[in-house]
This record gives C-alpha cells, structure tokens and sequence, in this order.
C-alpha cells in the first residue's frame, strides 16, 4: 500500500513540475446551445468567449513546494480515510457483537418459555397427548431462536476478525 502512495506522490509531482513550467489559460466559453464551458483547452471557433485567464510561470522551487504540500496532504486524507475505515469496521463489529447478545436472550427466553410449557402442560399423559403440537411448536420455535443466535454469534465472529485485520493492516503501514 505504501509503493501504491509514493508511486502517485512520483507521478503526482512530475506532473505538477511539468505543469509548473507552461504558462497555463483557462477558457471560459459559451457553445451554441448556451452552455457554460470552463476549460484548459482553446474553445471551438463558432463558440463565444466569455474570459481567458492566464496565470502566470510558476517558479520550480516554488512548484515543488507545492507539489509537496499536495503530497503531504494527500497522504494525511489517505490516513485519515484509512482510520475512518477501520473505525466503522469496529462500529459494524460492535454492532454484530450486540446483536449476537440481544439474539441469545431472545434464545435463553424462548428455551424458558418452552421448557416451562412443557413442564406446566405434559405432567400427565392425557395432557401431554392434548397438547402436544402446541409443546411442539414451542419446541421449534426456540430451536429456530437458538438457530438465530448462533448465526448472530457467527457473524459477530467474521466482524471481529475483519476488525482485528484491519487494525493489523494499519499497524504495519504505521511502523517503519
């Protein structure tokens, strides 16, 4: 990642250099369907000229001291882009992390609510036969709510691991 940046930096401030040293204008024009154009290119012939600015040469240590100050910013957004990264990769893992918490309460309550079904409605055979499929379908559901859970806590998991790689990733471009 960081041949990536001093690469664009490289790039960057030949461009800049370059530039630097032609002396540049800027049209401001008007085409035939009345449209406002701003360019560093000569405008068509049949258009209306609005302006030309031209600025002056820029002296090259003065362009390099620019060019450097872009770089010197460019990296501090990158930076700053790379650390909002990882501060929503920690909110979003936070975030599956309390899911993960609400889901296994939702569990732990439907696990209570069917055992205390069970234990209320089968104490005698002729009430289990009676209300079987209803025991039943309080079965499934905290089944289905254990299932929900356990799906949560994975998903908290894969969070917390991309956290803790993005963290490492930016711990290693930090250290010389």
């Amino acid at each position: 990642m960081k041949s990536i940046v001093w690469a664009a930096a490289v790039v960057l401030s030949i461009l800049a250099a370059s530039a630097a040293h032609a002396q540049s204008k800027v049209y401001t024009w008007t085409d035939a369907k009345g449209k406002l154009h701003i360019t560093d290119e000569p405008p068509p012939v049949e258009a209306s000229i609005k302006d030309i600015v031209e600025s002056p040469p820029v002296p090259p240590a003065e362009a390099r001291q620019t060019e450097q100050r872009r770089a010197r910013q460019s990296e501090k957004r990158l930076d700053e882009q790379r650390r909002s990264d990882i501060e929503e990769t920690l909110r979003r893992a936070r975030e599956a992390d309390q899911r993960a918490q609400e889901a296994i309460q939702r569990a732990d309550e439907q696990t209570r609510q069917a055992l205390e079904y069970r234990k209320r409605f089968s104490n005698t055979a002729e009430r289990r036969e009676n209300f079987k499929y209803k025991i039943r379908d309080e079965e499934q559901k905290a089944e289905a709510a254990r299932a929900e859970a356990q799906k949560a806590i994975d998903q908290a998991r894969a969070a917390a691991e991309e956290a803790r790689i993005a963290a490492g990733q930016l711990q290693q471009e930090t250290t010389p």
